[in-house]
């Protein structure tokens, strides 16, 4: 938790290189689709669940390539933006452990593509994947992805906060007095968000494989790896990361996930009262997140006490935080409202 100035802007904070080893295997898929052209215009994408291997679907290979190589292409973006706000956050140096997800996923996948081009290329009828070749290259690159992030430096993010832990309401209105953009952010982050955001992604994962080796459906597993990936991207982007709550000048925010997506903003102006508020959880919201009950919507993924927001038009709104007493002083200063 702090307060202070707005951290001044910059390009990058996350260096691009440790993406490297995801960009690596698409080269090398590349290089290998080049060598091995022409294939046939009808290849097997489809197999008997019933008799392992035997293909009873036919279609374009390019467009398995095609799937493969953009869904590689785009978890690399997104794994980018991550990494990014991972960086911004850090106070001080730590194992970043979402930088496998591009490098893995993108192994994982071009580990498939060139294993079917190989039995495409064979001319064989049954197909028997090479667990051994798909394995080395989503590994390699994962071994890679995690000496790199060993190596990657740490690189803060400019904050310059007016005042820390203390408290000081006497700095804070000082602060508010000046010219100088202001900023109060504290943070709900429970164990069980992170053990959610990645237990439910690996477990998709985990099926993907299991259905894969024990069926052999390239097309349906393909689908299934799309869904795993956007459902993990969804998992950290609005879950990872808990929730922060931010007061400036102009407004009260609640953010989730490691992006910071805002699912809640007032406009301090129209505040019209805060106070605190004790309540329970399961009684009251029936659980956490995002709820409503007792007449307002609540935000909190934690404790039992939090502030209630009363704003001009009537409407309310509970914020949970670990520093409620905190928060509540916060916006009583800003709004000027006791």
């Amino acid at each position: 938790m702090t307060y202070g100035s707005e951290p001044k802007q910059r390009r990058l904070v996350h260096p691009l290189w440790t993406h490297l080893p995801a960009v690596a295997v698409i080269i090398v898929m590349i290089i290998f689709i080049i060598k091995n052209s022409p294939f046939p215009a009808k290849v097997p994408v489809h197999f008997n669940s019933t008799s392992n291997g035997v293909p009873n679907g036919y279609g374009s290979p390019w467009e398995m390539i095609g799937l493969l190589l953009g869904l590689s292409v785009f978890i690399i973006i997104i794994s980018v933006i991550i990494d990014e706000h991972w960086a911004r956050q850090e106070k001080k140096r730590a194992f970043n452990w979402l930088c496998w997800l591009d490098d893995l996923t993108a192994g994982w996948m071009v580990g498939i593509g060139i294993d079917t081009l190989l039995y495409i290329k064979s001319g064989l009828y049954l197909y028997n994947a090479n667990w051994g070749l798909i394995g080395g290259i989503a590994g390699g690159a994962l071994f890679l992805s995690l000496l790199i992030e060993i190596l990657r430096p740490y690189r803060p993010y400019d904050i310059k906060p007016a005042g820390d832990t203390p408290y000081s309401e006497a700095e804070l209105s000082q602060q508010l007095k000046s010219n100088g953009a202001f900023i109060y952010w504290d943070n709900q982050n429970p164990f069980w968000v992170t053990l959610s955001a990645v237990l439910l992604p690996l477990i998709f994962i985990a099926s993907t494989i299991t259905v894969w080796a024990a069926e052999g459906l390239i097309l349906f597993v393909i689908i299934f790896i799309v869904i795993s990936v956007l459902i993990t991207i969804a998992m950290i982007t609005l879950v990872y990361g808990g929730q922060r709550n931010v007061v400036t000048r102009q407004e009260l925010s609640v953010c989730w996930g490691l992006a910071g997506i805002k699912v809640l903003r007032l406009k301090t102006a129209l505040i019209a009262d805060a106070a605190l508020m004790d309540f329970a959880p399961l009684r009251d919201f029936g659980g956490y997140g995002i709820r409503y009950g007792r007449g307002m919507t609540a935000y909190f993924l934690r404790g039992s006490r939090g502030v209630t927001i009363t704003m001009i038009n009537g409407k309310k709104y509970l914020v949970g935080s670990d520093y409620s007493e905190r928060l509540l002083a916060v916006l009583q200063i800003v709004t000027g409202k006791k």
